[in-house]
């Protein structure tokens, strides 16, 4: 879908058709701007309007999508185009939403590098930023259109960066918080603990040494499966369930109330549910 020739087309059927922008968007219901940023391939008018839009102009729907006319005396050639326009229009829809996904992928980033700023157990390390980091580069992946022409080999590689980021920030000492009662009239206090530390399991709290053993196997695992992946297509989507379920696992700290979770935590959660989107997208190239 080309917006700047559509556009182009719209303003010769204007012109044929002796209408003026503001003429012409009173008639389909929308604002003489929205028509000067068609016409100037600023903009492509919506879906809900594509087909009043072609009435008013004298044309089809796929004429006006791919830009030009058919030709009225190759029905083969016309349905040919109309494939074509067909096929543009998905690709186009298919580009906004990635590029739309990607945007909200580089905000959940750029939340997570600021997180240690307004959650406990934060610190001061810049590990923290890491998942933020990394989360922004794969939004930053994804509007480029990257992830459509890169090899399979660079997302197992990603899914494995994520996942080593989440072993980083699981070893930290203080990435799960306890909070202790106290005697009567003085505040609680807590304690920091690391995901691989016993003591929270000890004591109840089982996620956080559930997570970091999942992590440490899915880790293995992927390696196995950037070895043999290719010929084994069913363990590869036996490692994506497992990530997915260790980031389901590493989620329960909320479960239990938002005092119990750190920045940490929600980093970690973070770099797993990133490495499940591009084991996904290596198990789709295979």
């Amino acid at each position: 879908m080309n917006s700047e020739k559509t556009g182009e087309f719209i303003t010769k059927l204007r012109t044929e058709n002796n209408l003026t922008q503001k003429e012409l968007a009173d008639r389909i219901g929308v604002t003489d701007k929205a028509v000067s940023k068609w016409e100037t391939g600023r903009g492509f008018p919506d879906i809900s309007v594509l087909e009043i839009l072609a009435r008013e102009l004298g044309v089809s729907v796929t004429e006006l999508i791919n830009g030009e006319r058919m030709d009225p005396d190759g029905p083969e050639k016309a349905g040919s185009q109309a494939d074509s326009a067909v096929l543009k229009t998905l690709r186009y829809v298919k580009q906004m939403i990635r590029k739309t996904v990607g945007i909200i992928v580089i905000i959940i980033g750029a939340c997570l590098c600021l997180a240690p700023m307004v959650m406990a157990g934060a610190g001061s390390s810049v590990l923290f930023a890491i998942p933020g980091v990394l989360v922004i580069l794969g939004g930053i992946f994804m509007i480029t259109g990257s992830s459509a022409k890169a090899p399979r080999i660079v997302f197992e590689l990603l899914s494995l960066a994520a996942l080593a980021a989440a072993i980083v920030l699981e070893l930290l000492p203080n990435g799960v918080v306890l909070w202790w009662a106290a005697p009567p009239g003085e505040p609680l206090h807590n304690t920091y603990h690391s995901y691989f530390d016993p003591t929270p399991f000890g004591l109840a709290h089982f996620s956080p040494l559930i997570t970091s053993v999942l992590t440490v196997a899915a880790v293995i695992l992927t390696i196995l499966a950037f070895i043999i992946g290719k010929k084994h297509p069913k363990f590869c989507n036996a490692v994506f369930i497992l990530i997915a379920v260790t980031a389901a696992i590493s989620t329960c700290p909320v479960l239990s109330g938002f005092k119990y979770v750190t920045a940490i935590g929600v980093s970690i959660t973070a770099c797993l549910a990133l490495s499940m989107l591009f084991r996904a997208a290596a198990n789709a190239k295979k």
